[in-house]
C-alpha cells in the first residue's frame, strides 16, 4: 500500500483546471484575510505576481459584491462586511459554533489539548472552530481545510451515523492511505464504523498524520443524524491510547449535552410564503378569533368591523351581524349557533337570527371570549379608563366572575391543561399564567421587542403555548420555559388570530387585519385580513363548543 503525505494542497481549489481567474480572486481574498489592514494593491501585486490591470478588475469586482473593502485613510484592504451574512449562513443552525465553543473550551482546559469543531463537507470535514492547547507541540489544523473523513476522528464519527447512499458515496471512493494505518479497505471501514456508532465516539490513530492522535464524537439532531462533530487532538507521547480511550467516553457525553442544546434550534422551522394556503376570496377589515368546529369539519372566524362571522370557502356570510350596528370584539362557538362579544355585552344567536342580548358590566369592554375544557364560557374584560382586565367565567344569571385581574388590556386567553389559563398582554410584551384552582398568577413569558408583541394564543396537543406577534410577522412555539422554540413565518405582520384545525388539527388558521394599514405596508403584503393556514407538522387541540 502506497501513502501519501497528508497536506492541505491536496484538497486545494487551486489545482482545478479552469479557475484560473477564480482562483487569483481567491488568493487575493486569503491575502487580505490573513493580513488584515496591512495590505495594500502594490502589496498584493507583488505577493501574487498577478498583472496589475488585471489585479484592479478583480479587486474592483470583489469591491462592488462587499466582499472586501479598503480603508478610505490609509487604502489599505480588509474583508467586506458581506462576508458576516456568508458566514452566518455557512451552517443550518447559528447557535451552532456559541452552544459548542462553551464545551469546546472546557474541553481544552480539561485536557490541556486542542479541541475542534468540524461539519461535513461532501466527502470531507471543515474545520469551523478550534481552541488551541497552551503546549508549544499541539495539534494546529487550520480553520477551513479540507480534511477526508475516513481517517480523521471527526469524519468518522459523522460517517459512523450516516446511511445508504450518503455513506456509500464517502466509502466506496477512492480512500487514500496517508499512513500505514490508514484504513483504506471498505469493508474494514465499515465492520470500524460499527464499532464507531456503538461506542459514541471515534479515535483517528495517526491515520492522517503520524505522531498524531485525535478523538472525535457526533452532534446529532433529535433524528439522530449527524450535523457536526468535535474532537480533541494531541501529540502521540501525550495523547497515549489509554487516555484516548478515556477521553473518548467524555467527548461522547459532551457531544450528547451539545446536541440536547442544540434540539430546540434545529427543530425551529422558517416556512416561506409558499407554505400556506388562503381560505377566503375576499379579505376582512379585522380578522379576529377563529375557531375550528370538530362537529361540522370547518373553520369559522369573526370580521370585527363588517360585522360579521364568516366560514371559510363560504363566500356568503355564515352570520352578518350588520344590524347590531356595531362593531364585535370575540366569538366562540356553541352548539347551534354562537356567542360574541359586542362592547361590553354579549350576544347570543344562530345562523338564523340573533337570539338575545346579555348586559355585561359597564365600561367594561370584551377583548376576549374562550370556552373552558368543559364547555363552560370563559371572557377577558378591560376597563380603559382604569387600565384594568378582569378574566373568568361568565353565566347567564351571575355574569362575569372575576377569578383574575391584571393591570392592563389583555388581547386573548386560552385554556393550557386543567385549571390553566394563558393570558396575553401585548403591551407589556407578556403572557401570564393564570391558575384557577389557587388563583395564582404569574409571568410565564416575556417576549422581546424585537420579536414583536404577544397578540394571539392556541395551545397544542402537548399544552404547548403558540404564540401570534404582532409586527413580527411570525408564529413561535414557546417550550415548558417560556423561551422560544420555534418560529413559523407569515406573509402578514400581526396575526389577530390562532386556531389548531384541519382533519388531524396540524393546521394553523391565523386571521390578521387589513383596516389602518398603510398603501405600503398593503403592497408588502396583500393577503392581510385573509384568512390563512400552514401547516404546524404538529397536533393541537380544537375548541369545544360553549355551554351557555
Amino acid at each position: 500500500m502506497s501513502e501519501v503525505q497528508w497536506s492541505s494542497d491536496l484538497i486545494s481549489p487551486k489545482s482545478i483546471a479552469g479557475t484560473a481567474l477564480i482562483g487569483k480572486a481567491c488568493d487575493i481574498l486569503e491575502l487580505i484575510g490573513n493580513a488584515p489592514g496591512r495590505i495594500d494593491q502594490n502589496m498584493l501585486a507583488e505577493k501574487t505576481g498577478i498583472p496589475r490591470a488585471t489585479l484592479y478588475r478583480i479587486i474592483a469586482a470583489l469591491a462592488s459584491r462587499g466582499l472586501i473593502r479598503p480603508d478610505p485613510i490609509s487604502q489599505y484592504y480588509t474583508l467586506g462586511f458581506n462576508f458576516l451574512e456568508l458566514a452566518q449562513n455557512a451552517w443550518s443552525s447559528s447557535d451552532l459554533a456559541s452552544i459548542a465553543s462553551v464545551e469546546l473550551r472546557r474541553l481544552r482546559d480539561l485536557t490541556g489539548e486542542t479541541a475542534y469543531l468540524a461539519v461535513q463537507e461532501g466527502r470531507h470535514v471543515l474545520a469551523l472552530g478550534r481552541f488551541e492547547s497552551a503546549h508549544d507541540k499541539r495539534s494546529a489544523a487550520k480553520l477551513g481545510v479540507l480534511k477526508p473523513m475516513h481517517c480523521t476522528s471527526q469524519g468518522k464519527a459523522i460517517l459512523s451515523r450516516l446511511e445508504g447512499t450518503q455513506l456509500d458515496n464517502v466509502i466506496n471512493a477512492d480512500l487514500v492511505a496517508f499512513t500505514e494505518n490508514t484504513i483504506t479497505d471498505p469493508a474494514m471501514l465499515r465492520a470500524h464504523l460499527a464499532i464507531v456508532r456503538a461506542r459514541g465516539y471515534a479515535i483517528d490513530d495517526e491515520e492522517i498524520v503520524m505522531g498524531t492522535r485525535c478523538v472525535g464524537a457526533a452532534i446529532l439532531d433529535p433524528d439522530g443524524k449527524p450535523v457536526a462533530a468535535i474532537s480533541v487532538a494531541g501529540p502521540t507521547f501525550r495523547m497515549h491510547p489509554e487516555r484516548a480511550e478515556q477521553l473518548g467516553q467524555e467527548l461522547a457525553e459532551v457531544a450528547k449535552r451539545i446536541s440536547s442544546q442544540l434540539a430546540p434550534t434545529l427543530k425551529a422551522t422558517i416556512r416561506q410564503s409558499g407554505d400556506y394556503r388562503v381560505w377566503t376570496s375576499e379579505p376582512a377589515f379585522v380578522g379576529a378569533s377563529p375557531r375550528w368546529s370538530a362537529q361540522h369539519r370547518s373553520i369559522y372566524w369573526a370580521d370585527q368591523l363588517a360585522p360579521s362571522i364568516r366560514e371559510a370557502g363560504n363566500p356568503i356570510d355564515f352570520v352578518s351581524l350588520h344590524a347590531l350596528s356595531e362593531s364585535v370584539s370575540a366569538f366562540c362557538l356553541t352548539d347551534d349557533g354562537f356567542i360574541c362579544g359586542v362592547g361590553s355585552d354579549l350576544v347570543v344567536g344562530t345562523r338564523i337570527s340573533l337570539k338575545e342580548r346579555i348586559v355585561g358590566e359597564p365600561g367594561f369592554e370584551i377583548k376576549a371570549l374562550r370556552a373552558s375544557p368543559e364547555g363552560a364560557l370563559w371572557a377577558a374584560v378591560f376597563d380603559e379608563e382604569a387600565s384594568l382586565s378582569k378574566i373568568g367565567p361568565w353565566t347567564r344569571d351571575t355574569g362575569l366572575d372575576a377569578v383574575f385581574e391584571l393591570s392592563g388590556e389583555v388581547s386573548d386567553i386560552v385554556f393550557a391543561g386543567d385549571g390553566v389559563v394563558m393570558a396575553a398582554q401585548p403591551f407589556r410584551q407578556s403572557i401570564f399564567m393564570l391558575e384557577t384552582e389557587s388563583r395564582r398568577k404569574r409571568k410565564f413569558a416575556e417576549i422581546p421587542k424585537v420579536a414583536g408583541s404577544p397578540k394571539a394564543l392556541a395551545i397544542d396537543a402537548n399544552y404547548n403555548l403558540w404564540v401570534g406577534l404582532s409586527e413580527g410577522w411570525s408564529i413561535v412555539k414557546l417550550d415548558e420555559n417560556g423561551e422560544i422554540e420555534r418560529t413559523i413565518a407569515l406573509p402578514v405582520p400581526s396575526p389577530t388570530g390562532l386556531a389548531f384545525g384541519g382533519d388531524d388539527l396540524s393546521q394553523i388558521f391565523v386571521t390578521s387585519a387589513r383596516s389602518g394599514l398603510s398603501r405600503e405596508s398593503l403592497a408588502n403584503a396583500p393577503l392581510c385580513g385573509q384568512l390563512l393556514s400552514v401547516s404546524s407538522g404538529e397536533r393541537g387541540r380544537s375548541e369545544p363548543p360553549v355551554l351557555f
